[in-house]
């Protein structure tokens, strides 16, 4: 029988090492042995070539054989347990092969069960070392409250145990750069503890290996690696050697390691919630081996830190927000006016930025800003709470690095990278919560950028691990889930607070309005008496001096120049004296009315046209009165309402032919049902000169006039009243005209 080994040839090296299969290296390390037995066949089709340093026998005798033929009862009933047990990933146990005592364990890899062997000791007695270890970790619990403590014990009891020169615990970020968070080591060695290490070190395929494979060791880098060997006829190209203890390890870690002058070492991962939360990496100076027992305590403790990561955090997240929440309470049970001091009262307090462990806070309310601690200059603050405003979906924001959203604004995110921005309604007003960076450096284990060295052998591994200090100015420590809903809080009530304070504002304004509406009523009254008897009793001495000049002079007639200026000076007055009677008429239609009435109108409007009788004779004009509903109103006012659209009508007719004015009821159309409502419609139609419908609205201002006034005399207040009045009965007055044609005015007033 032929045979071939299934070592991986690919070339790697440090431009490719992100695809290198290190999964199957076709390779192992040398202090065990490794056979691969068909799931199906029990036929064993890998072995690797050192089996004769450890069962006496060599590949050539054990390839292609039945696994029956070299195992005894006591052996194969373990493998065919866990053969047919797959639910099982691992199975571990002691073994002796020629009065040999071995560390065996078993895995499945695709249609295979995996079988490695190695050789061990019992380094310490096994029930006194688990009793041990038990109640060391039980005395964690006790003794350590934080995350990093209980890291720095764990550390510490695994150098104990292991003997290793350095252990650490090696954390990841969002990115998988790692840092040192605990570390015990022998005092001659140089300190990793705070070092940063960047995620090259580290590539996409080993994180994943750590995965699958929680435990790593390397006994010596200096190890020579073992080929696996297969027989020609096999199927077999690769094995799958993810879950292997003795899988040999990339040639550019090697390389790693001797840089780092390491000789041996054991990794366990850390995994939280599927993913590689961390690692324990525990470097020794020269070679070193552990026995299957010490390995399985040190694993045990990497799954106590990952079964306390989520208490640890949350007993410091609960602490963070009780003392957050302590804040908040502080600043919200203050009895606080509702006027802007208490803002100022606020600003002054320490715990408006402890509630989120903030450096500084400013606030932008009506036109005013308001600081505390460090924060940007006053031009800063207003142009960054525009710029958030914008950026802001929902004017809300939080970032620890405000650079990588805003550019422009480099002198903030400079010094204040850490921003928590609410807006409190519009563009101007916000809260602010600033944080400087916090990880003002960064200790590298030798430069980041420079993780791949040249030199005259080519591409290495970085060689220089010497503290190597990074400034990073564009990043604070993010916030933290407590903080936030403590500003949150904060946020609630402050925004209550100062709604409070403007409503308050908004009250006094009121009143003060109030008051001087009160003077000017008041003026108004006195205006109103000056009009009904000051102004009046002049006017009417000019009528009367102007009416006896005319009469008294028909024997000895004035001169016609004389005689118009009184008959002009006569006009004017009675033109003043009508203007204050609409503007008396006008203003009484503001005051308080009596209770409404059910009004006849078509009763009203006969009486009214028997009034102006005379009037409707002189202008030769007719007025046609229709069935008409009753109305709830008062009558004195509803007289006064018809009488100036009759007198409108009168007053802007055609001279080419005689006016005829016709009052009816109207009906409600659709378009009027769905605007307005139910209504009582009454329109009064003239055939007059009409109007331009785009001024319909000018005609009922007061003073507005569409004609000249020496074309067609009148005050201007006629509509105006009119509006007024259907104001006073909750109606609606509208017009429409046609220029030549005429126009009509509606009435609407509510028939509940």
């Amino acid at each position: 029988m032929n045979f071939r080994n299934i070592t991986n040839h690919t070339i790697v090296n440090l431009e490719n090492c992100e695809d290198e299969p290190i999964h199957i290296p076709g390779l192992i390390q040398p202090h065990g042995f490794l056979i691969s037995v068909d799931s199906k066949l029990s036929v064993i089709n890998v072995c690797s070539k050192n089996t004769k340093d450890y069962l006496n026998l060599t590949y050539q005798q054990i390839l292609g054989k039945k696994i029956d033929t070299f195992f005894n009862e006591e052996f194969l009933s373990k493998y065919y347990t866990f053969k047919k047990d797959t639910s099982g990933s691992f199975k571990i146990f002691n073994f002796s092969f020629n009065e040999r005592l071995f560390s065996i364990s078993f895995h499945h890899s695709n249609n295979s069960v995996i079988i490695e062997g190695e050789p061990t000791e019992n380094q310490f007695d096994k029930d006194n070392q688990l009793y041990n270890s038990s109640k060391q970790l039980l005395s964690y619990i006790e003794d350590t409250s934080t995350l990093k403590e209980l890291c720095n014990s764990v550390a510490l009891a695994i150098k104990n145990i292991t003997n290793y020169d350095r252990v650490m615990v090696y954390r990841f970020d969002a990115e998988y750069n790692g840092e040192i968070i605990a570390e015990s080591r022998e005092e001659h060695l140089e300190p990793f503890l705070g070092l940063h290490y960047p995620h090259t070190d580290i590539p996409a395929q080993a994180r994943e290996l750590y995965i699958k494979n929680p435990l790593r060791i390397i006994g010596d880098v200096d190890y020579e690696p073992v080929e696996l060997y297969t027989y020609n006829s096999s199927s077999i190209e690769n094995l799958d050697l993810s879950l292997s203890i003795l899988r040999s390890v990339s040639p550019i870690h090697i390389q790693y390691l001797h840089n780092m002058g390491v000789g041996a070492t054991l990794t366990v991962s850390l995994i939280h919630k599927g993913k590689l939360w961390g690692l324990i990496a525990c470097h020794h100076y020269s070679p070193k081996y552990l026995s299957q027992d010490i390995r399985n305590t040190v694993k045990l403790h990497g799954h106590f830190i990952t079964s306390q990561i989520d208490v640890r955090l949350l007993n410091e997240q609960y602490e963070i927000a009780r003392k957050a929440n302590a804040a908040v309470e502080s600043l919200t049970s203050k009895k606080l006016v509702f006027d802007r001091s208490s803002i100022i009262q606020l600003f002054k307090e320490k715990h408006i930025i402890s509630l989120c462990n903030s450096t500084g806070v400013s606030a932008f309310i009506s036109g005013k800003l308001y600081t505390y601690g460090e924060t940007p200059t006053n031009e800063e603050i207003e142009l960054l709470g525009e710029f958030l405003y914008n950026f802001s979906n929902n004017g809300r924001f939080v970032t620890h690095s405000l650079s990588h959203v805003a550019s422009d604004l480099k002198s903030i995110s400079e010094a204040f990278p850490g921003i928590n921005y609410f807006s409190l309604g519009n563009e101007a007003d916000f809260i602010i919560w600033y944080r400087n960076p916090t990880i003002k450096d960064i200790h590298w284990a030798g430069d980041p950028n420079k993780s791949i060295e040249k030199d005259k052998n080519g591409l290495s591994p970085r060689k220089s691990f010497e503290k190597f200090t990074e400034n990073v100015k564009d990043t604070s420590k993010p916030w933290l889930e407590a903080e936030l809903a403590a500003s949150t809080n904060f946020f609630n009530f402050f925004q209550i607070h100062i709604r409070s304070i403007l409503l308050n504002e908004e009250k006094e304004t009121q009143r003060k309005l109030g008051e001087i509406l009160k003077e000017t009523n008041a003026e108004l009254e006195n205006i109103n008496w000056i009009s009904t008897h000051d102004l009046q009793e002049p006017l009417r001495k000019i009528r009367m001096m102007a009416s006896t000049l005319l009469r008294t002079n028909t024997n000895n007639p004035l001169p016609d120049n004389v005689h118009n200026k009184i008959i002009k000076m006569q006009n004017s007055a009675e033109r003043m004296q009508t203007l204050i009677s609409d503007i008396l008429k006008y203003t009484k239609a503001n005051v308080e009315t009596p209770d409404f009435e059910i009004v006849d109108i078509h009763n009203l409007l006969l009486q009214t046209k028997e009034e102006i009788k005379d009037t409707l004779i002189d202008a030769n004009a007719t007025l046609k009165i229709e069935s008409l509903p009753n109305i709830k109103g008062v009558p004195f006012l509803l007289k006064q309402l018809f009488l100036n659209t009759i007198y409108n009508s009168l007053k802007f007719r055609d001279p080419q032919r005689p006016p005829e004015i016709v009052i009816k009821s109207g009906e409600n159309s659709f378009d009027e049902i769905s605007t307005y409502g139910m209504y009582h419609i009454i329109e009064v139609t003239d055939n007059g000169i009409g109007f331009n419908n785009a001024y319909k609205e000018k005609i009922f201002k007061i003073f507005s006039r569409l004609n000249s006034k020496s074309d067609y005399s009148g005050s201007g207040i006629g509509l105006a009243l009119c509006k007024k009045i259907m104001t006073k009965h909750k109606g609606l007055i509208d017009a429409s005209g046609e220029l030549g044609e005429g126009a009509t005015i509606k009435l609407y007033f509510p028939k509940h």
